[in-house]
């Protein structure tokens, strides 16, 4: 497989990149954190989605990305990665963003899978690797080399090795065994302590069931008892029921004998009370009746005194109208006398002022009524005015002494008004007789209901004692003796309490059979589950047996993995040393914790230089990444170096190009990333990536033989 073109929308650093990948050795170069692993990691990101990108997906997008603006489409604002890969002969282009993804064989225009997953799964097949492969065989990380040198130790550089070929995962594997290994034996250990022996349960099985025989025996001759006290019991409660129902007829016809005594006594006492207000009554009526009727009858005298109070009530009515008739006339010529006076007075007092005019005019002046000058008559019309005046005058005079002689009202009213009074006073003395008279009535109508109640509770009377006599006839035949009763009833209450007692001794025994039985039951449960215990420890030990053997068998196969990688990755570390060293080097030896050792003319070289052990590191790490393809069934045509460099110094990173140099040989495209400068000289293909401050955004741009591919897939 190798890397064609990559476009990198909105994604990280990258605004709007474009990379193209030409074969050779392609060197990628800028300062750190202007986007060159960010490159690295949009090509993964196109393979295999989301899973190779670093911390959260939420990151990924530009922070500094533009807002949409007028004409720009949805398609324009979104993390977009296009890829282009060749792979056996064919170009594949994948289309990716967070939300979909497509996939594109050569120029096709119509998509061959769509879909992040699809697209991932289709990818996969194609190169014959999962992601986690992908970046062990074709990406050597940053200082991934310094784990193969002996800076880090041959413990972290048997790790490194173990984690790359996926080795690591037999550890794991392991420690999950080892962990379920300790709890079972864990189990074990307290199921052993816990369990105890079968001898112990059988002793205490047989105590407790003799112990459940004697209680049983007792338990059998409490219930003879209760059997018998029952049988005793129910031939006193037999008797004691008939004699109850005895005496419930007794107490009923006692009570009932009790209530009619009661009720002839009451009655009694009744009769004498209404004889007492009989004779009350007729005192009362007669004292009553006596000065208003006579020898007369109350109905006739109430009906002639009745007939006086309406012809009395006619003449009051009369005399009232012509009463209201004299006091209208009167009222009605006191107004109109006061009325005239009140006229009189005023016309006198407009003459008077028309009077004070003339005084205080001439001759020469007008007439104050009519507005004519006065001349000669102004004397003849002063004393005009001045009669008319004294006239006004004494007519008001007149009726004031008019209205003083009215004052009072006249003696006909007078008369009128004390007939009314006679009248009025001889009506409320007929309606005093008549209220006196209609009281009479009511004590008549009072001294016949008491004589009609008298009757009644006579006759009441005289049924209570037919019914009491018959009910002390009833009381002697049903011949009830409450000293036989009770003495029944306290034999009955003795046998019930011993048959309770009885009951509760056998309630008590039961409960003890219970109690023994449940714990003969425990004690078989106990034997049952001691030998379901006997079969658990025996699993137990069966199954920590088992984890032993896995553990002893992991351990071998790890040895067995180990010592077959070593001899694979020896032969290949040593054909690429061989070509690296143009044949100076032809063998490398790998130690049991991968520790190279360079072999020269058949002997063992400790001591190599700084070089020297900088092109060894390069030939494992290549060697490593040959393996994996190989498990893969891949060619290996592309090799990705990310900051190999950053521990070196220049005459190593010298040293390293070289290599790479000689490596062409064998690799189609091998890309190196790195911040250092001093490389460009040595990479055939030149790609520089540019971090701009001021909107946080990074440039790609194509030097030397980049620069006409970068245009040509451009214009593609």
């Amino acid at each position: 497989m190798k890397l064609r073109s990559l476009y990198m929308q909105l994604f990280r650093q990258h605004v709007d990149g474009h990379v193209v990948f030409p074969d050779g050795l392609v060197g990628i170069i800028g300062v750190n954190g202007s986007g060159k692993t960010t490159i690295v990691e949009a090509v993964g990101f196109g393979l295999f989605g989301s899973r190779a990108l670093r911390g959260r997906i939420e990151d990924v997008r530009t922070r500094t990305a533009p807002s949409r603006g007028a004409g720009r489409s949805r398609r324009d604002n979104e993390m977009r990665v296009e890829l282009s890969i060749e792979h056996d002969g064919t170009v594949f282009r994948i289309v990716r963003s967070l939300v979909d993804a497509a996939l594109y064989v050569g120029g096709e225009p119509n998509p061959v899978a769509e879909g992040n997953r699809e697209v991932s799964a289709r990818i996969s097949a194609i190169i014959g690797m999962s992601y986690e492969e992908f970046v062990a065989t074709y990406c050597t990380e940053q200082k991934g080399l310094e784990f193969l040198s002996g800076k880090r130790g041959a413990t972290e550089r048997e790790k490194f090795i173990i984690r790359v070929l996926g080795y690591d995962r037999l550890e794991e594997l392991q420690e999950l065994l080892r962990g379920d290994r300790k709890e079972r034996r864990a189990t074990l250990q307290g199921y052993e302590a816990s369990v105890g022996t079968r001898e112990e349960i059988e002793q205490r099985l047989a105590a407790e069931e003799q112990q459940l025989r004697v209680v049983r025996e007792k338990h059998d001759e409490a219930f003879q008892a209760l059997t018998k006290a029952e049988g005793e019991f129910s031939v006193l409660r037999v008797k004691l029921q008939k004699l109850e129902e005895m005496r419930s007829r007794f107490v009923k016809e006692r009570d009932g004998v009790q209530a009619l005594q009661v009720r002839v006594e009451e009655r009694g006492k009744r009769l004498q009370t209404l004889a007492d207000s009989i004779i009350k009554s007729e005192d009362d009526l007669r004292r009553a009746l006596k000065p208003l009727a006579g020898a007369r009858s109350l109905e006739d005298v109430l009906g002639d005194t009745k007939r006086e109070l309406s012809l009395a009530k006619d003449r009051t009515e009369a005399l009232a109208a012509e009463v209201q008739a004299g006091e209208v006339s009167w009222r009605q010529e006191q107004s109109t006398l006061r009325a005239q006076k009140d006229g009189l007075i005023r016309q006198a007092e407009q003459v008077a002022q028309r009077v004070r005019k003339v005084e205080e005019l001439d001759a020469g002046g007008e007439c104050p009524t009519c507005s004519q000058p006065l001349g000669e008559t102004f004397e003849a019309v002063h004393a005009h005015l001045a009669a008319e005046h004294s006239e006004l005058q004494d007519r008001v005079k007149q009726l004031m002494q008019s209205e003083k002689e009215r004052a009072q009202p006249p003696a006909e009213l007078e008369e009128r008004r004390e007939m009314l009074r006679a009248a009025q006073g001889d009506m409320e003395k007929l309606q005093a007789k008549i209220n006196e008279l209609v009281t009479c009535q009511q004590l008549e109508q009072k001294l016949k209901t008491i004589q009609a109640d008298q009757r009644a509770t006579q006759v009441d009377m005289n049924t209570a004692e037919e019914n009491l006599e018959r009910g002390k006839k009833k009381l002697f035949e049903i011949g009830f003796s409450e000293e036989e009763y009770l003495k029944e009833k306290g034999a009955h209450d003795a046998a019930q309490r011993l048959l309770e007692v009885a009951r509760l001794q056998r309630v008590r025994l039961e409960g003890e059979v219970n109690t023994q039985a449940a714990l003969v039951a425990r004690s078989l449960s106990d034997r049952e589950r001691f030998d379901e215990r006997q079969i658990e420890l025996e699993n137990l030990r069966r199954e920590v047996r088992i984890f032993d053997e896995c553990d002893r068998i992991v351990t071998e196969f790890r040895k067995f993995v180990n010592s077959s990688i070593r001899p694979r990755m020896a032969e290949l570390a040593s054909e690429y040393l061989t070509d690296l060293t143009d044949g100076r080097y032809s063998a490398v030896d790998l130690g049991e914790d991968f520790t190279p050792t360079v072999v020269e003319d058949g002997e063992a070289k400790r001591v190599i230089s700084g070089g020297e052990e900088d092109i060894l590191n390069l030939c494992m790490r290549i060697a490593l990444s040959h393996m994996l393809a190989e498990r893969a069934g891949q060619s290996f045509s592309l090799l990705m170096l990310d900051e190999v460099f950053g521990s070196l110094d220049e005459g190593r990173r010298g040293n390293v190009l070289a290599l790479l140099e000689k490596l062409r040989r064998r690799f189609e495209q091998i890309v190196i990333i790195t911040h250092l400068d001093d490389i460009k000289d040595g990479v055939q293909h030149l790609i520089q990536v540019e971090y701009d401050e001021g909107d946080g955004s990074a440039r790609i741009t194509g030097t030397r033989d980049v620069q006409g591919e970068f245009e040509m897939a451009l214009n593609v």
